[in-house]
């Protein structure tokens, strides 16, 4: 399983996704779970409502 993160846009926050989510389909950069577990932690990134990677993170 892989991760990616959407950058910050001036009118919305950095995104956290599944490395598979149709909503930010981008496949350059993909994350390790470790990184993605970092991210997660972090206040300026939120999670995608869409493909909910924090279920797979910590499920």
């Amino acid at each position: 399983m892989s991760w990616k993160i959407q950058p910050q846009r001036s009118s919305s926050v950095a995104l956290l996704h599944r490395g598979g989510c149709a909503t930010y389909p981008d496949q350059i950069g993909l994350i390790s779970q470790e990184d993605a577990m970092v991210a997660l932690a972090q206040p300026d990134i939120e999670t995608c409502e869409v493909c909910r990677p924090q279920t797979r993170l910590l499920g």
